[in-house]
């Protein structure tokens, strides 16, 4: 089952397990807010509303790579290819300096709810992370980390430094129930240390009666694991987890014939459902009614207005993509540069306008990671289609379309 909050959440879980998530967040919001992070959420959301390309408050959940280092390679993390990072103009492997990560939360702790502090690599491999959590944290931030917990040294002490270190949640990347499924898609890994890992975690917890960090097992769904899912889900109740989560992964087109999972029932190659959910047969087209064609809703980018990232190096993104390539930087942070000023400048102001429609797709500047974005040309591309739209949306789209025309 599906609940509302699929969309948000890139769950295929149910109401009872979205809502679980979205505790995750209220909490942070509750627990980590002042008069002065409320007011600047409600200038963000207001600016996002109406579609503003100046923000007058600043993002509120911070995206900080530690490392893009990772000990396994699966085969289409993020950019796909991560020898890509080692080639000539590419940013490189590397780690951010405890210091530098420290002036980043210096100037946007009185903002942010949130920082995820993960990004391409593996953020448990080196020791400066704990001392980042542990910063972060006591600047009234709740910290969200994503790790594979495929680490060899993995002892009691290292459960207890991260149980103790300040994280509220932790997500464990773990996508088998079998070393068989678990390796085809995490290259390198251990599916038992994991497990082992994942209990070590939950009885330093238990024993150190913490209730926090909240354990959310990261179950990516693909063709070679689907059949593992209850297995997944007896043995997620059995270690304690907190929460397994179920996503069906975003596959690039050349992966998909291989990777994308089958529907229910489905023996091979892919089946066309119709409006009824039975399998449509040649000739019967005729004999069944004209279906009302549904609205298209497509929801616009929120990452330029909520969220901001750090490369490992410095690198400001507006999302997670375009890590590999510095040239898709909007600017390099160091310690005498104002985010502020990056944050309305003029980079920043022109991802804005792609977010709200407001630049036809021929139009966007391939310098931006976004003008190769589904989310900004998903508008265009429908009613490219001739599909419906919502009317507001449609009419931006048109109104963009016609002054590109005009300007052409």
């Amino acid at each position: 089952m599906r609940g509302p909050l699929n969309r948000i959440f890139a769950t295929t879980g149910s109401l009872a397990t979205q809502a679980k998530i979205a505790r995750r967040y209220l909490y942070a919001f509750l627990r980590h807010g002042t008069p002065r992070k409320y007011w600047n959420f409600i200038k963000v959301e207001w600016a996002r509303w109406r579609g503003d390309a100046i923000v007058r408050g600043m993002p509120y959940v911070l995206k900080i790579e530690s490392t893009n280092i990772c000990n396994l390679e699966c085969p289409f993390c993020l950019d796909r290819d991560r020898s890509q990072f080692k080639a000539e103009g590419m940013r490189g492997f590397g780690r951010m300096r405890a210091d530098f990560f420290k002036e980043i939360i210096d100037q946007l702790a009185p903002y942010a709810f949130n920082v995820n502090l993960y990004g391409s690599g593996e953020p448990l491999l080196f020791p400066e992370a704990y001392e980042m959590m542990r910063y972060a944290a006591d600047r009234n931030i709740g910290v969200r980390i994503s790790s594979n917990l495929s680490m060899r040294d993995f002892d009691d002490e290292q459960a207890a430094r991260i149980v103790e270190a300040g994280i509220e949640h932790l997500i464990i990347s773990c996508h088998g129930a079998s070393q068989e499924t678990y390796e085809k898609y995490q290259v390198g890994g251990n599916f038992e240390r994991v497990l082992r890992n994942m209990r070590k975690l939950v009885e330093t917890r238990r024993r150190l009666k913490r209730r926090l960090p909240f354990f959310d097992w990261q179950f990516l769904i693909f063709r070679h694991n689907q059949h593992e899912l209850e297995k997944a889900r007896t043995l997620a109740r059995e270690i304690g987890v907190d929460l397994l989560r179920l996503i069906y992964p975003n596959i690039p087109p050349e992966h998909k014939e291989t990777w994308r999972p089958r529907a229910e029932g489905e023996a091979s190659g892919y089946q066309a459902q119709g409006e009824s959910g039975q399998e449509e047969r040649p000739g019967t087209a005729a004999s069944t009614p004209p279906q009302k064609r549904a609205v298209i809703r497509v929801e616009r980018c929120s990452w330029p207005y909520r969220s901001i990232y750090f490369n490992w190096d410095g690198g400001i993104l507006p999302c997670c993509d375009g890590t590999t390539t510095p040239a898709f930087d909007l600017a390099k942070f160091d310690a005498a540069l104002d985010v502020r000023a990056v944050w309305n400048g003029p980079h920043y102001t022109t991802v804005r306008r792609y977010a709200n429609c407001e630049v036809s797709p021929a139009d966007m500047d391939k310098r931006y990671t976004c003008a190769a974005c589904l989310k900004p040309l998903a508008p265009f591309l429908v009613l490219e289609k001739g599909m419906l739209l919502d009317p507001q949306v449609e009419k931006k789209v048109k109104q963009t379309l016609a002054r590109a025309r005009g300007a052409s």
